[in-house]
């Protein structure tokens, strides 16, 4: 379990520029990274949708784990690699009321999870420079619980690729929303199996 890199970003709020910090915005919550490679691709675009499509899914408390329990999502965000301003026409132009976005225009954030243990070091920004995108996060989702990365799932390199960098196609298969949901199903299912075990293991010590 790792704690989060903090960085400060710039959000758009009533036309104007304002700084929040990551570790402000996730503190206390259950929330889902989304990392994507650009506004208005094509792929991203479709990922988003699929997401906000099923929001609720993620929200639901059974059908993660225990509807007793507070292993749910509270919010997801995208991050992206694109200033403020572009992401809030994006969003706006898809209608996307419940998935948040993460403007990490100049890399603040991404680069220094790129740069943490835990997810692929050093692969989580990759360059895109065949398509004139520069340098871009690679896709994935991770799960943080109050800002501290408990797992993650992320896009695996195409057959036939040496490296994640200006790849023809950047896939879109183990971070879709119904893979990524079956994910967190059987990691939910696992620790309840674990921690009844340890339940059971516990009541057969002798006292």
């Amino acid at each position: 379990m790792n704690l989060v890199p903090n960085a400060e970003l710039f959000f758009l709020e009533k036309k104007q520029l304002v700084r929040k910090a990551t570790h402000d915005l996730f503190a206390g919550k259950d929330v889902l990274l989304v990392g994507i490679n650009g506004a208005f691709l094509p792929t991203d675009e479709k990922m988003v949708k699929d997401f906000e499509k099923n929001y609720l899914k993620f929200k639901d408390t059974s059908l993660i784990g225990d509807p007793n329990d507070a292993s749910h999502i509270d919010e997801i965000y995208f991050v992206c690699m694109e200033s403020p301003w572009v992401m809030d026409a994006w969003w706006k132009k898809m209608k996307i009321k419940n998935c948040k976005y993460l403007p990490d225009a100049s890399g603040a954030f991404s680069y220094r999870l790129d740069q943490q243990g835990g997810l692929s070091g050093g692969q989580m920004v990759v360059e895109m420079y065949n398509k004139g995108y520069g340098k871009r996060s690679w896709r994935y989702v991770l799960l943080l619980e109050d800002n501290n990365q408990m797992t993650y799932v992320e896009e695996e390199i195409p057959d036939g690729a040496a490296t994640r960098d200006n790849l023809e196609d950047e896939p879109y298969i183990l971070t879709e929303p119904e893979e990524v949901l079956a994910f967190l199903r059987k990691r939910q299912q696992k620790g309840h199996i674990e921690a009844a075990n340890k339940a059971s293991e516990d009541l057969s010590r002798p006292t």
